[in-house]
């Protein structure tokens, strides 16, 4: 155990320094039919050729964020887990469906690590999530090497953890942090055994740790590149792209693509509104058999759009029955619904009318301005994605 341990400690020490960033990697044909393999258990029809593309598209990806945005490589989210964590993840998931591994070892004592242990040791959750000096230096002091087989001491170990669980750990949830801990003791496990037995298969662990990094980061640094859309991420390119456009990009934008910039300007529309459904589904039958205008004559209801003199426009749409008319499908009659107030309506929409945004509207300028930024931001990324094969040589 004490050999698997150094394996694990020296092991782990190159894939921490990976995290930095690594020169060129040439992938094996072994590497890539094995992750393949991988990809077909959640993509049934992905082709070989799809997945090399991936893999080294994604090996550029990391160059690009480590040359641009390098605190995203260690940790996407200040809220979230760090990306050591989220690779430690997906290794032992794809060790655990390509590998036939098992992590079982000699029993640990955690008894140790108990509710009273961690408040003591954590102390009490930082107000700003920030960890103080002093805090920093009580937790480097407990050495988790001998249980976890890698160099790691409790901060380290705490740090890479999510902003919720931290929380928790300090509030003394100790079936959390052992948890925690006998998760990260498995992947080592895991780990240490399968390297012998990816070499005979002509697979480089560390490589596989590199399209780890890459699978997991892929979604945030191409949301920072302005490519794709990620939810919490803002995109510094897109927002300096959108800064250059100009009035004549707009006005070409508006001309090629004036269909988008259509909109519903009138309607005209009837309706009835009643204080209990029952009446409103009457109204309804009635107005079904016959038209919602004789409804209304034969039961004497008043139109709801009468001040309007049943022709609406946009002017009135702070009006929640108005707003009804221009969301309810032209020339059909519209099922019971009710109020924000708590009563019930039932409208007749029809005759509606369209126009088209003028090319100085402000709509026209956000969506044209967001519309051409994402169109050069994906030119950019295909350009520096091309320049990029070229140099490396890799042809796909």
């Amino acid at each position: 155990m004490k050999k698997m341990a150094i394996l694990v400690i020296t092991l782990l020490g190159v894939f921490y320094h990976s995290l930095v960033m690594a020169s060129f990697t040439q992938y094996s044909s072994d590497e890539i039919n094995f992750m393949h393999r991988a990809y077909l258990k959640h993509n049934p029809d992905i082709t070989i050729n799809e997945v090399r593309t991936r893999l080294y598209e994604n090996q550029f990806l990391l160059q690009q964020a480590a040359l641009k945005t390098p605190a995203i490589i260690k940790r996407q989210s200040a809220v979230g887990f760090s990306t050591q964590y989220h690779v430690e993840r997906y290794l032992k998931n794809l060790f655990d469906s390509q590998l036939v591994i098992s992590t079982q070892s000699s029993p640990i004592k955690l008894e140790t690590y108990d509710n009273q242990w961690l408040k003591h040791t954590l102390g009490p959750y930082p107000k700003n999530g920030q960890y103080v000096q002093s805090a920093i230096k009580k937790m480097q002091q407990f050495d988790l090497t001998p249980l976890l087989y890698n160099a790691i001491n409790l901060y380290e170990f705490v740090d890479s953890l999510s902003m919720q669980v931290r929380f928790k750990l300090h509030k003394g949830d100790s079936e959390l942090f052992k948890s925690e801990l006998i998760k990260k003791r498995q992947f080592n496990i895991a780990f240490s055994k399968a390297k012998p037995i990816l070499a005979k298969q002509n697979i480089d662990i560390v490589h596989l740790y590199e399209i780890a990094k890459g699978d997991i980061l892929r979604p945030s640094i191409q949301s920072w590149l302005g490519i794709n859309t990620m939810m919490h991420m803002q995109s510094p390119v897109l927002e300096k792209l959108e800064k250059q456009v100009n009035k004549n990009e707009i006005k070409a934008f508006y001309q090629a693509n004036k269909s988008q910039f259509k909109f519903l300007s009138h309607v005209k529309a009837h309706g009835a509104q009643f204080a209990h459904r029952a009446n409103a589904v009457g109204f309804r039958t009635l107005a079904g058999n016959k038209t919602l205008k004789q409804a209304l004559v034969i039961s004497g209801k008043q139109d709801i759009y009468a001040q309007y003199n049943s022709e609406l426009n946009r002017k009135n749409k702070s009006s929640w029955v108005v707003q009804l008319a221009f969301t309810t499908k032209e020339n059909t009659i519209s099922p019971v619904i009710r109020t924000p107030s708590g009563e019930w309506v039932v409208i007749h929409s029809y005759e509606h009318q369209f126009e088209y945004f003028s090319p100085e509207d402000e709509t026209v300028r956000y969506q044209a301005t967001k519309a051409i930024a994402k169109q050069k931001a994906v030119q950019q990324y295909e350009d520096t994605w091309l320049k990029w094969q070229n140099k490396t040589g890799v042809i796909l």
